[in-house]
């Protein structure tokens, strides 16, 4: 039985986690971190802590969707108590994704921007368009709730790479995030990302590949957090016994021997 911790437990994710781990035969939720108990799924009944140093059982894996300085925390103590981590955070800057990169030298780690199916093979198809359409703009457009507190969304991003990665070049060198007032005419070869912030949207991604007389649209659109869920449990199951390393969902879906 692998045995489960939930970081933000009373989170909108949090309640996805749990729901989506209750009557597993072979997984368990047997702890969680939140600072508001009031907050909590409905039937909560194993240990919550503000602070995951305060746990008195340790997990054999631990779910993080939450903010970059909390994951660096979680990952700390995976470290010590040798725990594998999966991790929905999205914001890392560099100097932190070099920090879990280090940590993956020791403990087993899922990493990704989304932990759903259908972004993942999204991920791969930006990709191969990039390499074929190799001369056209690449616009990226996502849309997220009122409380999303990070721009461009951790999933635009990641396309955003795809793209690059499509092009042999450089994601940081190419990127252009939101234009406003007089900004000249677009740079060639630049990925472009636009962020809308409204109400409950869940999560809308579209790729753009603008070329003279065409384009073409790759996108997904997210309704239900149970998606998120479901993937990061898949990859949770997955991560189980594997050795340490850093992984992504490629490896979690098969998509790397395609």
């Amino acid at each position: 039985m692998l045995k489960i911790c939930i970081v933000g437990l009373g989170g909108r994710m949090g309640h996805a986690l749990w729901e989506c781990c209750r009557g597993l035969a072979d997984a368990k939720v047997v702890c969680g971190i939140d600072k508001n108990r009031d907050s909590l799924p409905n039937g909560c009944n194993v240990e919550v802590v503000p602070n995951i140093n305060e746990l008195s059982v340790v997990p054999d894996l631990i779910i993080d969707f939450s903010r970059p300085e909390c994951s660096m925390a979680v990952l700390a103590y995976a470290k010590e108590h040798n725990c594998a981590v999966v991790i929905g955070t999205t914001g890392f800057d560099y100097d932190q994704r070099d920090k879990i990169k280090d940590y993956s030298k020791v403990i087993p780690i899922v990493l990704s921007a989304n932990f759903s199916v259908g972004v993942n093979i999204l991920l791969n198809l930006v990709q191969k368009t990039a390499a074929v359409m190799a001369d056209a703009d690449i616009e990226i457009v996502e849309a997220h709730h009122r409380y999303k507190v990070d721009s461009p969304s951790g999933t635009a991003l990641a396309i955003g790479e795809a793209a690059a990665a499509g092009r042999n070049v450089n994601l940081k060198d190419v990127m252009v995030a939101g234009r406003d007032g007089i900004t000249g005419e677009r740079i060639y070869g630049s990925i472009g990302f636009s962020s809308i912030r409204g109400g409950d949207i869940v999560g809308e991604h579209t790729a753009m590949f603008c070329s003279e007389g065409e384009r073409v649209e790759l996108g997904h659109v997210a309704t239900s957090r149970q998606t998120f869920a479901r993937g990061a449990l898949r990859a949770a199951l997955w991560l189980s016994g594997k050795k340490p390393g850093l992984y992504g969902m490629n490896e979690v879906l098969g998509l790397d021997k395609n």
